[in-house]
């Protein structure tokens, strides 16, 4: 929705609260599991220390076996103990990130490590993390110990450490038998539903960052809200409630957020109210309290963080210089800005149209078309006969064909007529009936009861985390009231 492209700040916030934690978790788990291989044979083995921090760092009260709870200050000390107390080789570790069209085997081969030790540190990890998971932009940190050899001192691959998403870091390292052992660090953070409520002074995102809600919060507030709500008409004095669930580490500080459950919006127009509900096939989807869908059959605006530059109806043509009308609406946008299938339905046609360049249609349920002009290309798979659905990227912002600038032409037709897209009084996507509408209301009355019992979000909590270090996948996080 325009003015909410936030998503990429909310990321970098999380990531900066979980890093410090999880990284020492993983440095400590590599080393004190490479130092196992100080000595090679089936004494030395068993003599080897298991994975014990405890035992590393002398005097202090911090657990370190497998399904030990550690406290992300102490491991960070833990971390350097562990080289001293168990006199482990010199250990050089390398900051990689992976590449597009890399695979685990051409990260770890580029970076020196050996093939053969490379493929069994993969073939340790599959598991955890099957090696066709990882992605371009994963960071991992690759460790290298120092063995003595007939030319000298050279470096052998002895593991590797990387975070897979917020709660996990794994960790390979090589012990006796040049074999390999996976590990698995998951950080639990508590859980708890909590409020953020106010007044807009100068935004409502501003307004909703000062009451503890975050980036990612806000984005999905958007996202419920842009159905209903064109947020250039928001101003001074609107209201907003906002009932969602965070995670906290152990200086009360918000590692990441969950779901909203519970949404309500006054400013123009009649007041807002939204309770988040799952059916019993699955579908998750925000209602009314009467148990009519928020989502709307189109979006009013399929562009994010785009700035409204023309409307629809007769105008002075900027290249033509002569009044005709414009069946459309234009949204001025960088190049390269991504565009939103404004709702569910099939592409009649993806190419080159006349004056509106690249130009993309999509039919709609009940007689709707809405049309995207002046594209600079189309998605990837988006072509005439393809299914898109709601929200799903579909082109990018251009400025080919007859215009002045990079800009999204977009219209919307019923039944073969152009209509306003920013005056539309749409049908909603689905009402509850019968059984459903019934398990709505228990679900609708169970939100509001933890509404009024939730703290304030901007009030933060100070609950220690949960670092285990298992073998075992990590639990999801429960979905809103499974504290």
């Amino acid at each position: 929705m325009s003015g909410f492209d936030v998503r990429l700040a909310d990321a970098q916030r999380s990531r900066a609260l979980t890093f410090f934690s999880t990284l020492a978790i993983g440095v400590a788990l590599v080393s004190a599991l490479v130092v196992q291989r100080g000595d090679t044979g089936t004494e030395a083995e068993a003599a080897a220390p298991e994975f014990s921090l405890e035992a590393a760092r002398a005097g202090a009260n911090v657990a370190a076996r497998d399904a030990s709870f550690l406290d992300s200050t102490a491991l960070v000390a833990a971390e350097h103990a562990a080289f001293e107390a168990f006199s482990a080789p010199e250990v050089v570790s390398r900051r990689v990130e992976v590449r597009p069209g890399d695979t685990f085997a051409s990260v770890l081969s580029n970076a020196g490590a050996d093939r053969s030790l490379a493929n069994r540190a993969i073939y340790a990890l599959e598991d955890h993390f099957p090696a066709r998971q990882l992605r371009a932009g994963q960071e991992m940190t690759l460790y290298f110990d120092s063995v003595a050899g007939p030319a000298g001192q050279t470096r052998e691959f002895a593991g590797l450490s990387f975070r897979p998403d917020l709660e996990r870091t794994l960790t390979v390292s090589r012990v006796a038998d040049d074999e390999f052992r996976a590990r698995e660090a998951v950080v639990e953070f508590d859980s708890q539903m909590v409020r953020a409520s106010g007044s807009i002074e100068t935004s409502l995102y501003q307004a909703a960052l000062d009451q503890g809600a975050t980036d990612r919060v806000i984005y999905d507030l958007a996202n419920v809200l842009g159905f209903a709500v064109d947020f250039r008409t928001v101003q001074e004095g609107d209201t907003f409630d906002i009932v969602f669930e965070r995670f906290v580490d152990s200086q009360g500080e918000t590692a990441r957020t969950g779901d909203i459950a519970y949404i309500a919006f006054d400013g123009r127009g009649d007041p807002l109210e939204y309770f988040r509900f799952t059916t019993p096939e699955g579908d998750v989807g925000y209602y009314t309290a009467e148990g009519e869908s928020a989502q709307r059959l189109l979006m009013m605006t399929p562009i994010n963080g785009a700035r409204l530059s023309s409307h629809f109806g007769r105008r002075f043509h900027p290249i033509l210089q002569t009044s005709r009308p414009h069946n459309g609406t234009d949204f001025a946008a960088p190049t390269g800005t991504p565009i939103m299938a404004a709702g569910n339905g099939i592409v009649e046609r993806a190419n080159r149209f006349g004056s509106f360049g690249n130009y993309l249609r999509i039919r709609h349920a009940n007689g709707y078309k809405t049309a995207y002009a002046h594209l600079n290309g189309f998605a990837s798979g988006i072509r005439a006969g393809s299914r898109v659905t709601q929200g799903q990227i579909v082109a990018y912002v251009g400025t080919t064909g007859r215009s002045t600038g990079p800009h999204l032409h977009y219209e919307v037709h019923l039944n073969g007529q152009p209509m306003n897209p920013m005056s539309l009084d749409l049908p909603t996507g689905r009402r509850l009936e019968n059984a459903e509408l019934e398990l709505f209301r228990a679900e609708r009355d169970r939100i509001l009861a933890m509404r009024d019992a939730a703290p304030l979000a901007s009030e933060p909590i100070s609950r220690e985390p949960v670092l285990v270090a298992s073998a075992q996948a990590p639990t999801p996080a429960g979905t809103p009231g499974q504290q």
